[in-house]
């Protein structure tokens, strides 16, 4: 499949478009990136972009919250939305025919949504059960509390669910503040891919053009990474836990020989970690490496999930690994495949309408351009050992060391951490 260079467009206020076209394709996927998340939340706002996330499809001046399901339902797409700790993306699939009224749709819901105080308490309480949800869900519940602990205070480092009581306190007002200042046009960007009628364009600027707004914008702390140990007692079977350091930035391009490490050190069946912790000890079911890139900064860390009586073991094993990496780096054959890992689940990622949007929307986001496949094949294919070992030493470091571990235990088995 043959696809030609995603196009740029920036409108008057400051909107930008960005389309992709997949003639061999009969679907469209259309998304909206506003560039704020939980990261971008003051203190008394916990919650708030993924709570206006859940009421821009409650209704608006033109549709009621079924009138909005309904519209996309009866020609056979679908919409959705999702909340991260940078960005907040709305989104919709249909059928080439059928692009106007997704552009109808999310348009209104992204410029006319209403925030009725009826439909706001409403919510709150969706919102809360999610959050119990999460707190029944430690395997989940341990990555926050890592976050937490490993970013102590730092915006980025708080739920993007909110806590029960800064979702409570949440008004129409402090919708409206936060609305002002991240949803305007130049924090925005619009994405498609796929089968694009050719008055698309047009139906943008009529829809989106006369959007306006100042973008006012709040920039966090820097951050000063400081290992701990933390426990939040559970009575559960298993302990959870989460083993980390500071990581690299979606921004620096490190990320490429980061991204080989990990998946060497667990982001696959035949990494170290699976391999020596589950396949050859039977210690875990689940034990895996992944890492958090932001924009200024990140985190990567190790997940499993053990009975309490191996946890010194699986900790001690996973800092084994931190050590031989630093020390003697990874092999030749490790290295190969994991090039070719990474390069394969990008492709395969990549053959959908949906994830190609995603991926245009996120690569302007954050590298203020389109990264092509075969751009970042390059950089992958041009991490050596020596990359390796370099990454391994600058982030495997006591000082960075960070263990988050939820269970029924009422004291952790070790003092100290170091690698």
């Amino acid at each position: 499949m043959t696809i030609p260079k995603a196009k740029k467009t920036k409108l008057k206020n400051g909107l930008t478009i960005l389309t992709e076209e997949i003639s061999s394709l009969r679907s469209v996927s259309m998304g909206i990136l506003v560039g704020t998340g939980v990261g971008n939340e003051l203190t008394d706002e916990g919650g708030i972009s993924h709570f206006i996330e859940h009421m821009n499809f409650k209704g608006t001046k033109q549709r009621s919250a079924f009138e909005i399901a309904h519209a996309l339902d009866s020609v056979g797409g679908k919409m959705n939305a999702y909340t991260s700790k940078e960005l907040t993306m709305y989104y919709a699939v249909v059928l080439d025919k059928h692009i106007d009224t997704a552009i109808d749709v999310l348009s209104d819901t992204l410029l006319n949504s209403v925030y009725d105080p009826k439909e706001m308490e409403l919510e709150k309480g969706v919102v809360l059960e999610e959050i119990k949800m999460y707190e029944d869900s430690p395997d989940e519940l341990v990555h926050d509390l890592f976050a937490e602990k490993i970013l102590h205070g730092h915006p980025l480092g708080k739920p993007i669910l909110g806590s029960n009581e800064s979702v409570k306190s949440l008004s129409r007002e402090t919708i409206r503040e936060y609305l002002d200042r991240w949803y305007v046009p130049e924090n925005t960007i619009v994405s498609l891919a796929g089968a694009i009628p050719k008055d698309t364009a047009k139906r943008l600027e009529e829809s989106l053009g006369n959007w306006q707004g100042k973008h006012q914008p709040h920039v966090p702390d820097a951050m000063d990474f400081k290992g701990s140990l933390n426990l939040k007692k559970k009575k559960i079977e298993q302990v959870h836990l989460c083993l980390g350091v500071k990581g690299v930035s979606q921004v620096d391009e490190d990320r490429y020989p980061y991204a080989i490490l990990d998946n060497i050190l667990g982001g696959s069946m035949s990494s170290r970690l699976f391999q020596e912790i589950r396949e050859k000890r039977g210690l875990a079911y689940s034990i895996f490496s992944t890492s958090s890139p932001y924009k200024k900064f990140g985190v990567a860390y190790v997940y499993a999930g053990i009975s309490p009586k191996n946890l010194q073991q699986v900790v001690d094993l996973i800092l084994k690994e931190f050590t031989g990496m630093k020390k003697n780096g990874v092999t030749k054959e490790e290295l190969n495949r994991a090039r070719e890992y990474l390069k394969g689940s990008l492709v395969l990622g990549l053959e959908s309408t949906s994830a190609r949007m995603s991926w245009l929307a996120k690569s302007q986001y954050y590298y203020g351009k389109t990264m092509t496949i075969d751009e970042i094949f390059a950089k992958v294919d041009k991490v050596t050992h020596d990359d390796i070992v370099r990454m391994a030493n600058k982030f495997f470091r006591d000082e960075y060391l960070t263990l988050a571990v939820i269970g029924d235990m009422d004291k952790l088995p070790m003092k100290e951490l170091s690698c």
